[in-house]
């Protein structure tokens, strides 16, 4: 017969081997791990300090792995450069020299450069996930006696039940999109801007006057509307 067939049959116990072993024996208390030991690991050192000079071999019996359970993510590496979030305010406007209409206005606009601030800042980055999962066994102790290791010692006060531990792995996440209240300012940016207002939008009449929008001189306006010209595709429309 195998050892590995012998483990499965009943006990065959020497009395004058070993007296100790006929006595009756509560079974060893279950180990509760934290630390990220293995089965294998929580096995033998129930058998500490007695082995490796007790012969005792162990193993893991029953066990059940726990599904994982995310406990942290941490963002890490950023991906990709900054971005503005929010409505942006546009300051140093600095107007061009393109004059034109939005579709069928009198208002004349024109391409400017400005200083776009944003009241926000986002910023994309790559994540790590930390994950735990209980694992439920219990303890086989045995070894093999005799002139021909014929016979099977099962201690039953070695033997444990209800034992568990705690595995911890770290997996890459989904990409994680983290916001500040930072300002995002971008400099020089293009824009069309409305630089002036036509009379007949103020006065509803005529004769009127200009007014002139984004820093730029009114007494400039019949001139900017003369350079406007006709009307363009309403697709044109003003950023500021």
């Amino acid at each position: 017969m195998s050892k590995r067939a012998i483990l499965a049959a009943t006990a065959i116990v020497v009395g004058s081997f070993n007296p100790v072993l006929m006595a009756p024996a509560l079974a060893t208390p279950p180990t509760i791990d934290t630390t990220g030991m293995t089965p294998q690991e929580i096995c033998d050192a129930q058998l500490q300090p007695n082995n490796p000079n007790s012969d005792f071999q162990t193993e893991p019996l029953n066990v059940v792995e726990g599904g994982w359970v995310t406990t942290d993510t941490q963002t890490t590496d950023p991906i990709g450069d900054p971005y503005g979030v929010g409505t942006p305010t546009f300051s140093n406007v600095i107007i061009g020299g393109s004059y034109f209409r939005n579709g069928g206005s009198p208002n004349v606009w024109a391409l400017a450069t400005a200083t776009e601030t944003f009241p926000q800042t986002g910023q994309m980055f790559e994540t790590e996930i930390t994950q735990q999962r209980t694992i439920g066994f219990d303890c086989h102790v045995w070894k093999f006696v005799g002139p021909n290791d014929q016979n099977l010692v099962e201690p039953p006060g070695l033997q444990s039940t209800g034992n568990s531990t705690v595995e911890e792995q770290t997996i890459a996440g989904d990409p994680q999109e983290v916001i500040t209240d930072d300002d995002f300012i971008i400099e020089g940016q293009t824009v069309r801007a409305l630089i002036c207002i036509s009379p007949n939008n103020v006065t509803k009449g005529k004769p009127g006057t200009w007014t002139g929008k984004n820093g730029f001189n009114a007494a400039n306006c019949p001139a900017a509307s003369l350079a406007a010209g006709g009307t363009v595709p309403s697709g044109n429309a003003p950023t500021i």
